[in-house]
């Protein structure tokens, strides 16, 4: 089986704490792995997360918002997107409310078959509340 390569990021709307943009630090760490997908957290729906997508060479990609939220969850794929969804969490918390985005993909990749690919961003204050969004 040929390598499929995978990774998961929060990219904090592309901003560093100043709110500058970190597109291209983050592609220069991102790029020399040849990605065949990429699963981000806090994006939203945006000409930076096409850009992100578009200097890593993934040109299907998708976003899922979290409710009311304007940040949400993507999925960049270097293969086509054949199907997806996106679920809001009925669990609120001190953190806010979440979401599941989750995605098939085509291609002639056999790591691709019978394979679901998801992302999401648990809560990060508190540990209870963690294991209550993962039901």
């Amino acid at each position: 089986m040929s390598t499929f390569r995978l990774a998961t990021v929060n990219v904090h709307s592309f901003r560093t704490r100043n709110f500058d943009s970190n597109i291209s630090d983050l592609v220069l760490i991102f790029e020399p792995l040849k990605l065949d997908l990429i699963a981000v957290q806090e994006i939203q729906n945006d000409d930076k997360w096409q850009k992100f997508c578009n200097r890593l060479s993934l040109p299907y990609f998708i976003y899922g918002s979290c409710n009311e939220d304007p940040f949400g969850n993507g999925i960049a794929s270097r293969y086509p997107i054949i199907s997806y969804s996106n679920k809001a969490s009925s669990f609120s918390c001190s953190g806010g409310t979440r979401s599941l985005l989750q995605c098939r993909l085509d291609g002639g990749h056999e790591f691709l078959i019978d394979r679901i690919f998801a992302a999401t961003h648990l809560d990060h204050l508190d540990e209870d509340d963690r294991l209550n969004q993962i039901k």
